[in-house]
């Protein structure tokens, strides 16, 4: 009878620890910010970050050479029935800092009286981003800027 009831204790603990387990996986982590360290010239580093981002298919929106940053416009993706919108923000100083600016498209089920109205859609800003999402943004950047001679530092 004893060890009958210690074993429920342990299978009753057991499963609180992997429902847990369940609960904290499923959430997603804050978005990331990058940090990448040059030793070239300043101005050198702006423009080839400005023409990497080019070679990926972004469309600079924001291109300020006195301040040393640039934006990108904004960009879609796509994850099942999740939509991102998201922007790049790169500022170039002793090290070049990568952030992104992410909002996330929620269907608004609103009332049947609006269907085809543009309110059905809210836009809500993220500090938040899947994993996956934030490495198919950052990958590809990452890569680029290793391959010109950057050293990356991830910092949260």
């Amino acid at each position: 009878m004893i060890f009958i009831n210690r074993l429920l204790i342990f299978n009753k603990t057991f499963l609180q620890t992997l429902f847990l387990l369940l609960a904290l996986s499923c959430t997603y982590p804050p978005i990331e910010k990058k940090k990448l360290y040059y030793s070239k010239d300043k101005i050198e580093v702006f423009y080839q970050s400005r023409d990497i981002l080019e070679k990926l298919g972004y469309e600079i929106d924001i291109f300020s050479p006195e301040s040393f940053a640039l934006s990108t416009k904004k960009t879609q993706i796509k994850k099942s029935l999740r939509k991102y919108d998201y922007i790049i923000f790169i500022k170039v100083n002793d090290h070049i800092e990568l952030h992104l600016a992410v909002e996330r498209n929620i269907f608004n089920r609103g009332s049947e009286s609006n269907i085809g109205d543009s309110g059905m859609i809210i836009k809500q800003v993220e500090s938040y981003m899947p994993t996956a999402l934030q490495n198919k943004i950052f990958k590809p950047l990452e890569i680029e800027f290793k391959k010109n001679g950057y050293n990356l530092v991830v910092s949260r």
